[in-house]
């Protein structure tokens, strides 16, 4: 480049200035040669250099700087639409048997070898251009596009402790440089993956996705000690020169470990439920669920006295080891000598019992929207807690001189209300992934037990007791099948149809309201348990829209009260 050609740079590119000159130089003279080539098509290359080079003398001659535009400040940052159903608030009523909860993290804890790289949920990441305001930058970078490492997340977090930006130098000291043979990264189709293993990612509409890649490494065979971790390093560079670009700042994920599969079985349970298996907690290994399943005489071999009920010598699930949690808390003599016996230390100990208090139970009490205007509700089943929104079962409406509820199944709704259905569904939906869940309840009468939170004895005796809720296992009881689904789910600790019998008949008669005592409670019974074997998650899954509840709200915020204003007014004149 003319040396007289004065050019400001940012404080940030001074250094650089020899670099930056010779790219500036290079895109002017493409610039000009496609430029000019377009005006016309006869000139020759030696004509269109000379024109530029005394272009380029010209203005040097005006001396006068030159200013570069501004450039806007812009980072990178790690994004998924969650999937989980329940809204993660421990004291949400709707939510609190849901075991899926929203991730608070991108990148989950732990993968096995080979696993693409999803959020807890099942949801796919992304790498999103970012400006300062956390927007996506829709408008596309020229030239840009980004380069994924996996760092050594022990070293990583030695170089910076407090999550500060780093260097360019910094940073590549914690890459792991992978080995030619087996990249630590690769991705089902060979489209971005370089000669020398390194992949890129394009960038379109402000993001690029990372859920095709695959860890194909052991973080513990390859930095050896107890769980070191990975970490992705996420960086835009220039699709020229391969140098980072300047205005774009990096971005490292959370710290996670790769396990190989042999390991599959050992994976445990974010939130438990208290029908799995005692392995899928926390610190419970193999040795120790063996220790578990004859607990006297374990603790006989280790000279130890342990007092506990017959029904929990044999710890085989999660509400077992729940009880003796419990029981622990009441005699720390038998705290200590348990702790003694698993051969677990105080911290693990508490973490263990964390882990295991945290355990739901399998809800299937229908949920129901109220739409405010009107009388009306939708009535959605619900398994584990999760509500199942594509297909609502009834439609509830309540008389408005009396607390009289009428429960219609959907396939009985006149015309009008049918057609309605839809928008109905939608605005639910919006109302649902609102703070609070707007207008949503639990739709179980039971004038017993208004807050369906009672013990229940188990088939094993007076003695044992399982805190299983009055209205989940009734709705379980409805039927054969959901009695079986039941049972199974809670590892045989639920009543059964038959030894809830007369009490189910006689709470549904004197605790549903009318209408849910005739053909819809019949006709939902039949189908609930098929709904819920054949329905459940995978629905949610295949919603096409994300479920992020910070986005939810703006997905179905389509339908607002005043397109159904007029719909509002015919249904309660037809209601009237």
């Amino acid at each position: 480049m003319d040396p007289g050609l004065m050019l400001t740079l940012a404080p940030e590119l001074r250094p650089f200035r020899p670099q930056v000159e010779a790219y500036a130089n290079a895109k002017i003279q493409r610039f000009a040669y496609m430029f000019a080539n377009r005006l016309n098509p006869n000139l020759t290359k030696e004509q269109i250099d000379y024109v530029a080079a005394d272009t380029m003398h010209n203005m040097a001659a005006m001396q006068e700087p030159i200013q570069m535009m501004p450039q806007q400040n812009l980072r990178l940052v790690l994004r998924h639409d969650c999937l989980s159903s329940g809204c993660g608030d421990n004291g949400c009523s709707l939510c609190q048997y849901n075991p899926s909860r929203i991730c608070k993290r991108n990148l989950k804890q732990k993968y096995l070898i080979d696993d693409h790289l999803r959020a807890k949920c099942g949801a796919g990441l992304r790498v999103e251009v970012v400006d300062e305001n956390g927007q996506c930058m829709l408008e596309p970078v020229p030239d840009m596009e980004l380069e994924v490492h996996v760092l050594n997340g022990e070293k990583y977090k030695e170089v910076c402790p407090d999550n500060t930006l780093l260097n360019n130098a910094q940073l590549r000291g914690c890459i792991i440089q992978p080995n030619h043979k087996k990249p630590l990264l690769k991705r089902e189709s060979a489209m971005g993956v370089a000669e020398d293993t390194r992949i890129y990612l394009t960038v379109e509409h402000g993001q690029a996705p990372l859920s095709d890649l695959q860890c194909t490494t052991s973080s513990e065979a390859l930095l050896c000690g107890k769980a070191p971790t990975f970490r992705l390093l996420v960086w835009a560079i220039d699709r020229g020169s391969g140098a980072a670009v300047p205005n774009v700042t990096y971005v490292v994920s959370e710290s996670f470990v790769v396990a190989t599969k042999r390991v599959k079985h050992a994976i445990k349970s974010d939130i438990p439920s208290i029908g799995d298996h005692i392995s899928k907690l926390v610190h419970i290994g193999k040795a120790t669920v063996d220790k578990l399943q004859d607990i006297r005489q374990a603790a006989i071999e280790e000279n130890l006295d342990l007092e506990l009920p017959d029904e929990l010598n044999r710890v085989d699930k999660v509400g077992q080891f729940r009880q003796l949690v419990e029981m622990t808390e009441k005699s720390s003599d038998l705290k200590h000598k348990l702790r003694h016996l698993l051969k677990l230390s105080p911290e693990k100990w508490e973490e263990v019992s964390q882990h295991v208090l945290s355990a739901v139970v399998p809800d299937f009490r229908p949920r129901v929207w109220w739409y405010q205007g009107i009388n009306g509700a939708l009535l959605f089943a619900c398994k584990n807690g999760a509500v199942l929104p594509e297909h609502p079962v009834a439609y509830v409406t309540k008389d408005s001189g009396s607390a009289v509820e009428t429960v219609t199944p959907i396939q009985q709704v006149d015309t009008f209300l049918f057609n309605l259905l839809p928008k109905l569904k939608q605005q639910a939906m919006q109302d649902w992934f609102a703070p609070g869940h707007t207008g949503w309840a639990v739709y179980w009468r039971d004038p017993s037990d208004p807050l369906a939170q009672q013990m229940q004895p188990g088939p094993n005796g007076p003695g044992y007791m399982q805190q299983v809720p009055l209205g989940i296992s009734a709705a379980a009881a409805l039927g054969s099948a959901g009695a079986e689904q039941m049972t199974a789910a809670v590892g045989g600790m639920a009543p059964t149809a038959a030894q809830m019998g007369g009490a189910v008949a006689g709470m549904m008669q004197q605790g549903m309201p009318q209408g849910m005592q005739g053909g819809l409670m019949q006709q939902q019974v039949q189908q609930m348990p098929g709904m819920l074997a054949n329905g459940g998650n995978q629905q949610l899954q295949q919603q096409q829209v994300p479920l992020q509840y910070q986005q939810q709200q703006q997905q179905y915020a389509q339908v607002q009260p005043q397109q159904l204003q007029s719909q509002q007014e015919q249904l309660e004149a037809q209601q009237q």
